[in-house]
């Protein structure tokens, strides 16, 4: 086994971990009703009791400031038919589009059409590394019934996974 301490094999091995994608959402600290995102595979359920989830954002990421702003975020599962958008996210613009987004009663924008949107007030920051570890309490829920297939992430690539019960 080999045990070279090196980024480049620790990020291809890691991505031998299926994820699941999600964008992480923030309005724009500056210009209210505009959205700043990014694509995330770093998300967690925390506690049930309360409500807590995390993801983990770049230090240079341009959400980072507006999220410091903000404290309120969305985290909106992607579905299956919603890779371009995880594209865009991901900073590759030419290759997706934006999605539609919506303000409801929260701070933080929903992507309309993901098959479940979490509303969140950040609880804590924790510096690690070239990440920031982000604590978010849940306030609110909405999901689309029933979901539609998932949008999965390995390796490089995009796939769908059936959510349904056969």
């Amino acid at each position: 086994m080999l045990k070279i301490a090196d980024p480049h094999r620790f990020r291809s091995l890691m991505g031998r971990f299926v994820t699941g994608v999600s964008v992480i959402a923030v309005s724009h600290a500056a210009q209210p009703g505009q959205v700043v995102a990014m694509t995330a595979n770093s998300l967690t359920s925390v506690s049930l009791d309360p409500l807590l989830l995390l993801f983990c954002v770049r230090n240079e990421s341009r959400l980072l400031p507006h999220l410091q702003a903000s404290r309120a975020f969305s985290v909106n599962v992607l579905a299956s038919h919603q890779d371009s958008i995880s594209r865009y996210y991901a900073g590759q613009p030419s290759q997706g589009s934006e999605g539609i987004w919506e303000f409801t009663t929260s701070a933080a924008p929903a992507l309309v059409d993901a098959n479940a949107s979490f509303f969140c007030s950040t609880q804590a920051w924790h510096a690690h590394g070239d990440h920031q570890v982000v604590i978010g309490e849940v306030t609110d829920m909405v999901s689309s019934d029933p979901p539609a297939p998932a949008l999965i992430y390995a390796s490089g690539k995009y796939m769908g996974v059936n959510l349904h019960h056969a």
